[in-house]
This record gives structure tokens, C-alpha cells and sequence, in this order.
């Protein structure tokens, strides 16, 4: 987190903003040749920067150049389709409600093209767009086994689609691959939790089975989070347990009085007492799931 960084990152994200304000802004005269034209431009140009910038040292401007080709892709493969006239273009056509092979094909090759950028430039944050991808393809697939489906059926998608994408990063974890684990791990958290956040505000069903499921994977990240030293688990952890924890508690006290604050002081104190405890003895924590050679026998 240096000003370099911030000013790669920053700029990334405003030129793929601005390359897409761009190619929505030309006429779709001639089937929308145009826009096809400048979408691969785009592309290829951010391809050969990525190229030439990784081969000459720049490794972060490099990736996040290879970022912005996968992130334009979509551009690319939506107005060829568009101009060989098989992406859909009935103006009432939603595609989170209504099946279509071809929406569901680009957000899999989109995830495709990602992995592939990876690959060359070793870049972990290409992976984001590649999961990016996976989970929009997730949410495209849904009306294949349930036309139309509701909410429920959305969220249920986001915590299988999330659950897989994190149980791959903790196995990607296990074989060293710490940087791209953290992608599949924090994106995968992030689905699930976007799941369980509506089966708690959703006025049709039981909010304790969203509640429930968060207090208890909330504890399970928090205690896992410091042996295996995992800052996004006990990210996620502190926040599913404390959004849970408040919201029994304010459930069950139902008052205004004093007792409701002076419980969430102690819970903030068992916090930093959690943190001080796992901070002087993570370490040794640690060891202990870590597998030591048995000891040489001396001639």
C-alpha cells in the first residue's frame, strides 16, 4: 500500500471505466461494427502493454494491464455475437431470469481468458476478475433449473458458488499458493456472506437461518484465522460473529437501558483480549498443526 501502488491501481480502474464509457458511447451503425472494433482495440492494446511492461520489469503495471484485457473481454465477445446477430435483442430479455447459452458463454470464457492471463503474467489480482466472472456465470446458470427463480434460489446459488470457491483456495492454500488462495478464499467469503445477508433481511422467511449459519462460520473463521495466520478469515469472522452476536442480543434484551451497551463493551474487550492472546501465542498455535521430521538418531 505505497503511492505507487495506489496510482497503478487507481488508473487501472479509471481507464477500464473509461474504455467501456468510450465503447458504449459509439453509434451502432453497420450491426455495431464499430464498437467491435474499438472493444478487440482495447483488448489487443492492453494485451501488448501487459506484454511488453511484464518483459521489461514491470510486473504490477503488467498485470493490471492484463487485468483490463480480461475486464474488456466481455466488450469483445458481446458485439461479435452482436454482429453475427445471436446475442439476444429483445429489449424485455433478462438474462438473470431467463436462460440464454450464449450470456452464460461469455461469463465462462471471460473466467477462461482470466486463468489464461494468470497464467502468463502470474499476476494474482487477474484472479479476481477470473472469480468475478465465475460467480456472475453462477447467478446466469440459476435460470436453467428454475425459470424465473426468486431470491431465495439467488442467494442459495451465492452460497454454494461462494462455499466451492473458498473450500479451492484453502486447498490452493495448502500447496503454497498463498497469493492466489487469497482471491478464491476473500471472494468466495464475500459471496457467502452476501448470501446469508439476505436470508436475514428477507421478509418472507426465517432470519435465524441466516443468522445462525453466520454466527457459527463467523466463530469457525475466527478461531482458524490466527494459527493458520489468515487476516481476511478473521475479517470475516469478526464481522459475522459481532453482527450476529449485537443482533441477539437486541433480540433478547429488547430495551434502551444500559445493560445492551455494557454487554457489547465486554464483547469488544473479548475481541482485543482475543487478539492480544493470538497475537503472543499464534505462533506456537501454529506449530503444532505443522508437521516436524521425526529426529536424526545419532551413530
Amino acid at each position: 500500500m505505497d503511492p505507487p501502488n495506489v496510482l497503478w491501481f487507481f488508473g487501472a480502474f479509471s481507464l477500464e471505466f473509461s474504455a467501456y464509457a468510450l465503447i458504449e458511447a459509439l453509434p451502432e451503425s453497420q450491426s455495431g461494427l464499430w464498437i467491435l472494433v474499438a472493444a478487440v482495440a482495447f483488448f489487443v492494446g492492453f494485451a501488448l502493454a501487459s506484454a511488453v511492461l511484464v518483459r521489461e520489469g514491470w510486473w504490477v503495471p503488467g498485470g493490471l494491464a492484463a487485468a483490463l484485457a480480461v475486464g474488456v473481454f466481455p466488450a469483445v465477445a458481446v458485439s461479435f455475437l452482436t454482429l453475427i446477430d445471436v446475442w439476444p435483442s429483445d429489449p424485455f430479455f433478462e438474462p438473470l431470469d431467463e436462460f440464454s447459452g450464449w450470456t452464460l458463454g461469455v461469463g465462462l470464457a471471460t473466467a477462461l481468458v482470466g486463468l489464461v492471463a494468470w497464467w502468463l503474467t502470474r499476476f494474482s489480482f487477474v484472479l479476481a476478475v477470473a472469480i468475478g466472472a465465475i460467480l456472475v456465470s453462477a447467478q446466469l446458470l440459476t435460470p436453467c433449473f428454475d425459470e424465473s427463480p426468486s431470491a431465495d434460489v439467488r442467494a442459495a446459488t451465492a452460497l454454494v458458488s461462494g462455499a466451492i470457491l473458498f473450500v479451492v483456495g484453502v486447498f490452493v492454500d495448502v500447496f503454497g499458493r498463498r497469493r492466489e488462495a487469497f482471491w478464491f478464499e476473500v471472494l468466495g467469503l464475500f459471496s457467502v456472506a452476501a448470501g446469508l445477508v439476505y436470508l436475514t433481511v428477507d421478509p418472507g422467511g426465517d432470519p435465524d437461518r441466516g443468522w445462525i449459519p453466520m454466527l457459527i462460520g463467523g466463530a469457525v473463521l475466527l478461531i482458524a484465522a490466527g494459527p493458520i495466520r489468515r487476516a481476511s478469515w478473521a475479517v470475516y469472522g469478526v464481522l459475522g460473529v459481532y453482527a450476529a452476536i449485537v443482533h441477539y442480543l437486541s433480540k433478547g434484551l429488547n430495551e434502551t437501558g444500559w445493560v445492551l451497551p455494557a454487554l457489547l463493551i465486554v464483547l469488544a474487550l473479548a475481541f482485543i483480549a482475543l487478539g492480544m492472546a493470538e497475537h503472543r501465542y499464534g505462533r506456537a498455535w501454529a506449530q503444532r498443526f505443522v508437521r516436524r521430521p521425526p529426529p536424526e538418531l545419532s551413530p
